[in-house]
């Protein structure tokens, strides 16, 4: 076996059990799992009972813990670990009445209802069973939460045994979880009541388990069969939690008990059992390798050291012990890709076509004239042309050859496959010291490892390249939970926890495979480098409907440590109807990162420079990215002169006080607030760099040199010296400032980038009250306000970003083979750079609901909510020096050396008149670089942080849930809701010159129905109902039937449309100037346009391009991709081992996506701006499917081009042992 995964030493483990106890005894962390039992006693005519005496016991652990009710006859007796609970109520002068069955589950405030004594002596007894649906009702709290049960973990199949995929059972919740691979991450999967992916808590026994980084990921997993219970908040929870604004999920694992239990098991899947990708189909490509083999066990019990009397009774010292490996060979993703061809990899564009099968004409930049016969002959290139040529060649050749016809928009597809070996261990020790103190340690450890080509996208490994050996990740990690419960009086009870959790994640190119000297690649860049330097990344661009391939080397090796210590007290007490709850909670985090940058050059090449019309690119049928990339030509480039480490620390300070006060028997309120201190993150040796709106300087600005007329620069101080034109739009030396508004940590700014906001109020209140006498009907509501810890990247950024540290120019619009000269005799403007404000308000979510709760009987509850959420002070982004609508329209921002004698006229000649009638003089392709025009001068895009992000939630939640009753358990969970945001995550750049309202739109995570049934169903045994020998009931008898059901709007459409600096009709430049995601114009749209047409989901007919001048429009609104059904089945055997109906071996057979319905997402919404020409406006082109065209789906405008990845992808069998005992 290799050696890393031999996770757990017997030095290892020996050392962890010696020290153990010791641990116990300290303090500790989290958002704790333990719940409370409340209560009240009456006697027969409805009088309350006061000074009764009520037990509550949880004998398969020794637990028993005893309270006197109040003189209302209420009890509570809280801090109680999960389990299967009796109470038993003693009162002179009535029967000993003992109620079983009672299950507590993590966080719960179990109601355990009106406990009715009968008149009679103390020494007889009562007996009566607890209904569960009775149990479900939430009649002490009016928070928003639900539980996943062990039946339900146990007994529903998961795809890819992570136990996050079980939040798409919660109502409320929009899952994008793809559920396929057992591994870390995917809490940032899921949206919870309208709030982002990234502002979740995770616990593992009250332990935080989430990487400090991004938010999204986690620092180890656990096996499905390990878990208890899975708990999810998800609105107006207690004050005792915080930390995030979001989704709360409470993981309890299992623990051991009196009686020795365990299970073995067996996973398996191969792709022989599956069924192949929609499109793969379609393209011929073969079902991708799938191999799934998951071996594990567990077994629990109490601690018994043989030859000593040592818990003899089996009732102080427990264990539970869990181990699983994993086998797995994924598919990746279903990729389609216009790669080069042989004979273009050499030059030769004589059969090359556009997208829409247009042929394309290649011309010679240095001449202005086509290649002959389409060809661009190397011999005939200068000798420095002809190095740039061989070395392009070579990238070119990484790509896999093409595979695919038919199809002009790609030539390429592929599924492949990356190994992934895991393994994960879990030991969890519980200790019943006393009546009084109680305490367990549980201990996780995961390793991982990740042996991927580059086309399955893994972390720092990704695009189209092809590299033998692909690249490996190796990601260690553990997890530790030690928890203290301590009954300082049967009313006074203190919880104390403690929780380190520690991840590490190193990246790298299988031996040096991705280098350059591995490829034999020497291309020069800004920056020297070395042989094991990574290849550059190439990106294309240009031409219609074409896929272009791309790839990402930038942050390969990489290598990341986060550790987070978590400590947290509560202390509760009992006073006659209230129940007093307060604590505290610290968190200290540490993340050492190295930076992902572009340290190896990106380099990006369009059809432009090979077109007929290089300045303008106004031709799209001519030119070609890959001819311009062999001949040197790029649009842009830049190159980091170094990768910066960061060492990042923040600390969470945050108490709370509470207050559940039975103010009747029939209403409960619960009240009080939190407190929260969230330092700002920094790095502890203080690197941080961040661009500072008001400390720049006008009069400090840089001078860059000017385009001369006729070729050449110069300097506009001395416009008479004309000098090498491979200096244009470079930096005069000594012209002015080049940090000009940058502020630096080091030098006394904030280390954290903004102010630090203080401590900040938390207030929750949420009530419940009982509608009828019966307590079957509950009202519940509830409001609260939670702030939310920012994930680290946003203070990474302006670390990686130093310009004292690193410089990550950009050359725009050059030749490969002048980068030499360039280097030594310049210097590019400065590459991004991260601005914040200074203010620093912290994500803050007010989260309410209002519901009903009815138990209908047979364990079975219906709750109808509202619940609403308002999110406000989100991050969001923007690039601060883009252009502002209409610049490259005025006449200041013209070119004069691309007009005739250098002068710049009143009107541009040939003017299409659709600028005229708009009031434009210029139509902008004439226009200046934007870098000589942005408000600040010197750098390139600026990202900008600010806090004024808004999101607003309203829904209305539907949830019906049976616990296990007469051989069924079923949930059914429906949401009905809508989400609108200004921005859809932290970097969702937007435009900083739209208003306020085109950003308000509905949410990338808006579904406005989503439907999920689980259920679990014991198959009727046939023979034991009817009669029939025994050999005949093993073969009909005790099957299960389980599942999960679920159906899901489409998720919203951007109609965009890209346009270069010729087609610049609402007077900016291109993307990279106005910022990323939603760096585009949008169609206007008229008439009915959600309808076919032909093969087309969306009517063509409806949209029209923007007028002249016309800045982006609101997005989002009209337009809705596919949405998914999904049926996920098991059929599972039981077959009894032996007369202990407790033994018994199960074979499984579970199929996801049985029907293999296709899921279809991504449409293909490919088209073009025709600029205004002469008299005509501008046009879109669209590109629809002729009739009788044969073309492969997914080729033309309104097609789908893929389908839906792990859930709700093609159908995948799995088969499965396990045997309990």
């Amino acid at each position: 076996m290799p050696t890393m995964h031999r996770l757990v030493s017997f030095s290892q483990l020996s050392k962890f059990l010696l020290l153990l106890p010791i641990l116990l005894c300290a303090p500790g962390y989290a958002q704790v799992t333990s719940g409370s039992i409340f209560g009240s006693v009456k006697d027969s005519s409805g009088a309350y009972v006061p000074n009764a005496k009520v037990t509550v016991q949880n004998a398969s652990v020794g637990l028993l813990r005893t309270v006197t009710t109040s003189e209302a006859g209420y009890f509570v007796v809280t801090n109680l670990p999960p389990g299967k609970y009796t109470i038993v109520v003693e009162a002179a002068r009535f029967k000993k009445l003992e109620k079983t069955d009672v299950i507590l589950s993590a966080t719960d405030r179990l109601n355990a209802g009106d406990l009715v004594l009968a008149v009679g002596a103390v020494v007889e007894s009562v007996s009566v069973s607890a209904d569960a649906g009775e149990l479900q009702l939430q009649s002490n709290s009016g928070e928003r939460s639900d539980l996943v049960t062990s039946k339900q973990i146990n007994d529903l199949a998961l795809n890819g045994r992570n136990i996050i995929d079980f939040v798409k059972l919660i109502p409320g919740v929009v899952s994008g979880f793809d559920g396929q691979v057992a591994g870390t991450g995917g809490i940032d999967a899921f949206n919870v009541n309208g709030t982002r992916a990234n502002q979740h808590e995770f616990t593992i026994d009250g332990a935080s388990n989430v990487d400090t980084g991004n938010n999204g990921g986690t620092h180890v997993t656990l096996n499905p069969d390990a878990i208890a219970e899975l708990r999810v908040l998800t609105s107006n929870y207690q004050a005792e939690y915080g930390k995030a604004g979001g989704g709360q999920l409470a993981v309890v694992t299992k623990n051991g008990t009196n009686e020795f239990h365990g299970n073995a098991r067996w996973f398996h899947r191969h792709e022989g059992l599956n069924a192949n990708n929609w499109f793969a189909n379609q393209s011929g490509t073969p079902i991708a390798k799938y191999r799934y083999n998951y071996l594990g066990y567990q077994i629990g019990g109490p601690v018994l050291i043989p030859g000593t009397g040592f818990n003899k009774n089996r009732d102080k010292l427990y264990f539970f012990w869990s181990q699983e490996y994993y086998r797995q060979l994924i598919p990746g993703g279903y990729e389609q890709f216009r790669v080069p061809t042989a004979l273009e990899r050499v030059g030769d564009f004589s059969q090359t076509v556009d997208g829409n099968g247009n042929p394309l004409v290649i011309y010679n930049p240095a001449t202005g004239t086509p290649f002959s016969g389409n060809k661009i002959d190397r011999n005939q290139l200068p000798p420095q042309q002809q190095a740039i040529f061989d070395q392009v060649s070579k990238v070119l050749s990484l790509y896999d050859a093409p595979n695919v016809a038919g199809n002009n928009r790609y030539n390429y597809a592929s599924q492949l496959s990356y190994d992934s070996p895991r393994r994960e261990d879990l030991l969890r020790l519980d200790y019943q010291i006393s009546m009084k103190h109680r305490i367990f340690g549980r201990w996780i450890k995961n390793a991982t490892e990740f042996r991927s080509p580059m086309q399955t996208w893994n972390l720092t490994c990704m695009g189209q390249l092809q590299y033998p050996g692909g690249c490996i990740a190796r990601n260690p990690s553990w997890n530790l939970s030690l928890n203290l419960v301590s009954a300082i009086t049967p009313t006074l009870i203190n919880e104390v926890a403690f929780g380190p959790s520690v991840t590490r994640s190193t990246w790298e190119g299988n031996n040096g495979n991705t280098s350059r000297g591995a490829n034999g690649i020497d291309l020069r860049l800004l920056y020297p480098v070395t042989p094991d330097t990574n290849v550059p990344d190439f990106g294309f661009s240009g031409n219609d409907n074409i896929a272009y391939p791309w790839s990402y080397l930038g942050a390969n090796p990489w290598f990341q440590a986060n550790t987070t210590i978590n400590f947290n007290d509560n202390v509760t007490k009992v006073i006659n109807k209230h129940t007093l709850r307060a604590g505290i909670f610290v968190q200290r985090a540490r993340k050492d990162q190295i930076a992902w940058g572009n340290f190896n050059g990106q380099v990006s090449f369009s059809n432009c420079a090979t077109s007929s019309t290089p300045v303008t690119c106004a031709d799209n049928l001519s030119g070609n990215a890959y001819a311009s990339a062999l001949l040197g030509q790029f649009t842009s480039l830049s190159q980091s002169s170094a990768r910066p480490v960061g060492y990042f620390r923040y600390t969470n300070v945050e108490f709370y006080g509470q207050d559940t006060w039975k103010l009747t028997p029939r209403l409960t309120l619960d009240f009080g607030a939190r407190f929260a201190w969230y330092q700002p993150q920094y790095d502890e040796r203080n690197q941080l760099a961040i661009f500072d709106p008001a400390s720049y300087d006008p009069s400090q600005a840089v001078r860059l040199y000017m385009p001369a007329v006729g070729g050449g620069a110069y300097d506009p101080a001395n416009p008479g010296a004309i000098l090498s034109g491979n200096l244009v739009g470079t930096v005069v030396p000594g012209s002015g400032n080049l940090l000009n508004g940058v502020q630096f940590a080091s030098k006394g700014y904030f280390r954290g980038g903004w102010e630090d906001r203080g401590v900040m109020p938390e207030p929750r209140l949420g009530f419940a009250y009982a509608l009828t006498g019966d307590g079957k009907t509950v009202l519940r509501g509830g409001a609260g306000m939670m702030h939310d810890r920012i994930q680290g990247n946003l203070i990474f950024n302006p670390v990686f970003t130093n310009p004292a540290n690193v410089v990550t120019p950009t050359v725009s619009n050059g030749s490969l083979a002048n980068i030499a000269s360039l280097s030594a005799g310049s210097t590019p403007i400065l590459g991004g750079i991260v601005g914040a404000a200074r203010s620093g308000e912290v994500p803050t979510i007010y989260s309410f609901s209002l519901g009903i709760q009815r138990q209908l009987g047979r364990g079975t509850t219906i709750d109808v909510a509202y619940v609403g959420s308002l999110s406000r002070h989100l991050v969001t982004a923007r690039n601060i020096n883009q252009l502002p609508y209409g610049t490259a329209f005025t006449a200041t921002a013209q070119d004069p050396s691309k007009y005739s004698g250098g002068v710049v006229p009143g009107v541009e000649p040939d003017l299409p008149s659709a600028y005229s009638k708009a009031g434009y003089n210029y139509s902008g392709n004439y226009a200046l670089d934007a870098p000589f025009l942005v408000p600040y001068r010197g750098y390139s895009y600026i990202e900008y942080y600010r806090f004024d992000g808004t999101a607003n939630y309203n829904s209305l939640q539907v949830s019906v849930q049976r616990r296990f009753s007469r051989g069924l358990t079923f949930g059914v969970a429906y949401t009905y809701s809508k989400t609108l945001t200004t921005a859809n995550r932290d970097e969702d750049w937007q435009d900083a010159f739209n208003p306020r309202k085109y950003d308000y739109r509905v949410a990338e995570w808006d579904r406005p129905h989503v439907l999920v049934f689980n259920y679990v169903y014991d198959l009727p045994n046939v023979t034991k109902r009817f009669g029939g020998p025994k050999w005949l009931s093993s073969i009909t008898d005790n099957y299960q039937l389980s599942g999960i059901t679920t159906f899901e709007s489409g998720a919203p459409i951007d109609p965009g449309l890209w346009w270069s600096p010729a087609m610049t009709i609402n007077g900016t430049y291109n993307a990279w100037w106005i910022g990323w995601t939603r760096a585009y114009v949008y169609p206007t749209i008229e008439g009915g346009v959600d309808k076919s047409v032909g093969t087309s989901n969306f009517d063509p007919g409806a949209f029209r391009a923007p007028p002249v001048g016309v800045p982006p429009g609101p997005s989002r609104s009209s337009l809705r991709g596919g949405g998914m059904q999904n049926w996920d089945m098991s059929l599972f055997k039981n077959i009894p081992l032996g007369s202990n109906e407790q033994r018994f071996m199960q074979l499984r057979l579970e199929a996801f996506n049985v029907f293999n319905h296709p899921n279809f997402q991504n449409v293909n919404l490919n088209w073009t701006v025709n600029p205004p020409s002469g008299t005509s406006p501008p046009t879109l082109a669209i590109n629809t499917r002729p009739a009788g065209d044969t073309a492969l789906y997914g080729s033309y405008f309104g097609e789908y081009s893929n389908t839906y990845y792990g859930n709700g992808g093609s159908r995948v069998v799995q088969l499965a042992l396990k045997i309990y005992f």
